[in-house]
């Protein structure tokens, strides 16, 4: 019997050591199942995969602003931009609303700050919406196919390509 003995432990450390692997290929192979079964079919109306870019000018410790959007869906975490780190953690979504108030200590006090983050999107629509802003902030909202810049009330991001502003991050 002890010549078998080392055998038996042997294929049972094997076994342990395996069932591990097996298990979390297991679980990834079911969640990436799960993910693709959760994902909405798509429409047939026009959906691409695009970047919002904003910005944010005049930024104060009690910003708040909310963009109601119409025409997209948010589709991954917000990127911000360098030097905009810390501000950027202020922006939350709710649906296709993005909700931004800086966290503490993220905008200097007594001096006006400039925040830009770029955010994925999936166009779904001609994108337009309503900004609820404090003056003097400023937003600059753009995407590949334009873009428009408000301070308040509604607006329309133009549907065809256009000039993309001077202001925007990455262009030069």
């Amino acid at each position: 019997m002890d010549r078998f003995s080392w055998l038996f432990r042997l294929a049972l450390g094997a076994a342990l050591l395996v069932s591990p692997a097996l298990a979390q290929t297991s679980q990834t192979s079911q969640t990436s199942q799960t993910a693709q079964q959760a994902t909405p079919a798509q429409s047939k109306t026009m959906m691409t995969g695009e970047t919002l870019t904003v910005q944010l000018f005049n930024v104060t410790p009690t910003t708040a602003v909310t963009l109601a959007f119409q025409g997209l869906r948010f589709t991954g975490p917000v990127r911000p931009k360098p030097g905009s780190e810390a501000a950027v953690a202020g922006v939350t979504f709710q649906g296709s609303t993005l909700v931004f108030s800086p966290p503490q200590r993220s905008v200097p006090v007594g001096q006006f700050s400039t925040v830009a983050f770029s955010v994925p999107i999936q166009v779904v629509g001609q994108i337009s919406g309503t900004a609820t802003v404090h003056k003097p902030v400023v937003v600059t909202l753009a995407t590949p196919l334009g873009f428009v810049s408000t301070q308040d009330g509604p607006f329309t991001i133009p549907a065809g390509p256009s000039v993309v502003p001077a202001a925007t991050p990455g262009n030069p």
